[in-house]
């Protein structure tokens, strides 16, 4: 397996429950989720797992099918009659064609065989939790407005006004500011925005990332209270501090 890039830092973006009992995969998979921004928690086997699963309500669930005590295939069959509806992820063997079948049937919502890249599993988490956040998507877009300092964005038109006066950004300058707002303050990492605002398949660099708050700076007006709450973490990445420094 292959470690990604990244600081741990907690943005609160998702809470994601690790079920899998290997001493070898499960910290991987908690160190490179946890890079990537997600608060983790794990279980070392089945009954664990679901007593974790009840008492945290996690947005998504990772789910080896081996497992002690009670085996994955178990473990979300109880989920499911039990009205858990978050997405279940489940990690299978190379030859365990029937256990990913029977997981597909019992209502998991995809699988990654084994061994997988760590690069290949954010890439799924990442899919599933956008695939399955259409309320909250809906929810962020019924706020007409968020006012910080001096800055108003009007998330479902896509405005900024900065100072009263209406400020033209990209896209992307856009959807960097909306991350930098909705974290209230908490660190992102650069790998954390590249996937948030230029998508899991983006190739380019970390220095994207600069190059893009850079020129959000100088739309919003490098005087301006939001451009200079727009704070460099160094070697970690960006976070909006209205606080001051």
């Amino acid at each position: 397996m292959q470690n990604g890039k990244g600081i741990v830092q907690n943005t609160g973006m998702a809470r994601i429950a690790v079920i899998e009992d290997s001493t070898e995969v499960q910290p991987l998979i908690v160190s490179e989720l946890r890079l990537l921004a997600y608060e983790v928690r794990s279980a070392n086997d089945g009954e664990q797992g679901l007593t974790l699963c009840q008492s945290w309500a996690p947005d998504m669930v990772i789910l080896d099918v081996m497992l002690p005590a009670v085996n994955g295939i178990e473990v979300l069959r109880r989920l499911r009659g039990s009205g858990f509806q978050a997405p279940i992820l489940l990690l299978t063997a190379r030859d365990s064609e029937a256990d990913r079948v029977a997981g597909l049937e019992l209502g998991a919502d995809d699988y990654v065989v084994k061994p997988f890249s760590l690069r290949e599993l954010s890439a799924r988490v990442a899919v599933l939790l956008r695939r399955h956040a259409p309320q909250n998507k809906l929810a962020k877009a019924a706020i007409s407005t968020q006012s910080v300092l001096d800055c108003e964005l009007d998330i479902a038109r896509q405005l900024v006004r900065v100072r009263g006066q209406a400020c033209t950004l990209s896209a992307k300058e856009f959807d960097l500011l909306s991350c930098l707002v909705e974290a209230q303050g908490r660190i992102l990492t650069r790998e954390w925005l590249l996937q948030q605002v230029w998508g899991r398949d983006y190739d380019g660099e970390d220095r994207t990332v600069d190059t893009c708050v850079m020129r959000l700076r100088e739309h919003l007006g490098r005087d301006s209270a939001i451009a200079q709450a727009i704070e460099a973490v160094r070697g970690v990445g960006y976070r909006l501090y209205p606080q001051g420094r």
